[in-house]
């Protein structure tokens, strides 16, 4: 047997989790040599300050001693994990809120393949200062060297919803991954795999084209794609989006052809053979496919795939596509309607879409009390609050037992103004599922618009219970004790949790709101 070449001075945590005050001494002992070395390096290199005059610039912050940050950024450049950890630890000792810290840490745990570690350094950072994209980039790749696509994708698309430039993804996917000093080892901890920085970078472009799909940013999803291909020339996914892309946005039926035809013959070389045969299917005529319910079959899974992925628009795609093999594809038609929900919810204006998908279901289908109770969702969505009570009333008799028919009917009820009418149905929810946080809180509002406000504060109470960080219904309870009831202690209590929610949600308008009610309040 082949004896296996040692991995030498390969780097071992204790457990994982260490504080970071515990990390840098643990890194000083167990590696003197190595850090007395970087010690020696602490000239100023003018190249590698402008590369950290660049992160500097990205990621903002008012530093009581810039020189140290400086200097571990530039251990971080020069790929010398052991001094950037011990400079970046002592510095969070002295400032706990240096989000850039968390990021360059984070970026360093996954330079030595410590992933885990490394999201949870990018959460830190987020949760200090989530409105900068960059972070969500690098927490994108992380999560997907995990294994973990859906998260992946999620937070690429929190980057695009931030920024959607695709210059700026791109500059800093390429900075990062050129002079971060990912891709290097010298301080010999264990050897890179040849050819890491590519595949990291062509995965990093495709997730992130794929976010800008769902946006509708179909150009700069195209840029994202294109640079995959252009550093891995046998990339399948990202010719076959391409391909997909000129066939339905850009129109240009030879491109679409050329690059299915490509995806088609490296799925088939992988040994793909489902993905193989959706690239087909895409570039052949529909009257050429022989086996048509096989092929709506192929394209409905594959739709439910992406949509677990969090890939709506991709999803909405291939149930068009299972659609046009099977016109009466009921389930196709309902997860459909669901996907184009879910786009909605990104801020894509796509109630009217997924209203009409989900009529279709129900036509299909009248017995179908999930589409039913979509449908009647999609309408007070959409403020067609009568269409949503006419229809659920209907869909009560189909599923009496169901509490999300009566959740939705009374809160359609109570928005169209009929109160009273709404709590006898809403107290029904309830009592299917004393456990729902949604129908606990609707129910109290209900009592609250009928002035029953005791009861109303009873299920704001259950409401807060059963979720802790539900702000809006901390700020009525706030409300309610300093009003109605008059318990200036409890009030106060609430408002604080909800001023603190509302902070950390960035819905600045109901902080302020919270904070005239909390001026209110007897000395």
């Amino acid at each position: 047997m082949k004896k296996q070449k040692a991995r030498k001075n390969e780097i071992v945590f204790s457990t994982g989790n260490e504080a970071l005050s515990t990390l840098g001494e643990e890194l000083r002992q167990k590696y003197p040599e190595m850090v007395e070395k970087f010690a020696r390096l602490q000239g100023s290199d003018p190249v590698v300050r402008r590369l950290v005059d660049t992160v500097h610039d990205l990621m903002p912050y008012d530093w009581q001693d810039s020189e140290q940050f400086y200097q571990g950024a530039m251990y971080c450049v020069r790929g010398h994990y052991l001094g950037a950890l011990g400079e970046f630890s002592e510095i969070l000792e002295m400032e706990p809120e240096a989000y850039p810290v968390y990021h360059l840490l984070g970026y360093v745990c996954g330079s030595m393949g410590k992933y885990k570690m490394e999201v949870d350094y990018y959460r830190k950072a987020i949760k200090i200062k989530p409105d900068y994209p960059q972070v969500y980039y690098d927490l994108a790749l992380a999560y997907w060297m995990m294994g973990k696509e859906s998260k992946a994708y999620a937070a690429m698309k929190q980057g695009v919803a931030i920024n959607q430039d695709f210059a700026v993804a791109d500059h800093w996917l390429t900075f990062a991954s050129d002079h971060l000093g990912r891709y290097q080892d010298p301080d010999g901890l264990g050897e890179k795999e040849e050819g890491e920085k590519v595949r990291c970078l062509t995965q990093a472009y495709y997730i992130l084209g794929m976010a800008y799909l769902d946006y509708g940013l179909n150009a700069n999803a195209r840029s994202a794609f294109k640079n995959a291909v252009k550093l891995k020339e046998d990339f399948a996914d990202a010719h076959y989006q391409l391909g997909e892309l000129h066939l339905k946005k850009l129109r240009n039926l030879k491109r679409a052809r050329g690059y299915l035809e490509t995806a088609e013959s490296l799925y088939t070389r992988a040994n793909d053979l489902a993905r193989a045969g959706l690239a087909h299917q895409l570039h052949v005529p529909v009257e050429e496919i022989s086996d048509k319910e096989q092929a709506a079959d192929d394209w409905l899974k594959e739709g439910l795939r992406l949509q677990q992925l969090g890939l709506y628009q991709s999803a909405v795609d291939a149930y068009k596509k299972a659609i046009a093999f099977h016109p009466d594809d009921v389930d196709a038609y309902y997860n459909m309607g669901i996907a184009y929900g879910s786009l909605e919810d990104l801020g894509q204006p796509k109630i009217d879409q997924a209203i009409g998908a989900l009529k279709h279901a129900v036509r299909l289908k009248p017995d179908f009390v999930h589409a039913h109770i979509a449908l009647g969702a999609s309408y007070i969505r959409r403020g067609d609050f009568q269409e949503a009570v006419d229809l659920l009333e209907d869909s009560a008799h189909l599923a009496p037992n169901d509490y999300n028919v009566f959740y939705y009917l009374g809160t359609a009820m109570r928005m169209m103004g009929k109160v009273q009418e709404s709590l006898s149905v809403l107290e029904k929810a309830v009592s299917l599922a004393p456990d729902s946080v949604h129908a606990r809180f609707s129910l109290g509002l209900a009592y609250y618009d009928s002035k029953r406000l005791e009861l109303a504060r009873d299920e704001f109470l259950e409401t807060v219970r059963l979720r802790p960080d539900f702000a809006d219904a901390h700020f009525l309870l706030g409300s309610l004790y300093h009003s109605a009831l008059e318990d200036t202690e409890r009030s106060l209590f609430h408002l604080r949790k909800a001023e603190k929610l509302f902070s950390k949600l960035k819905d600045y308008p109901k902080v302020s709101r919270v904070r005239e009610l909390m001026s209110t309040q007897p000395v």
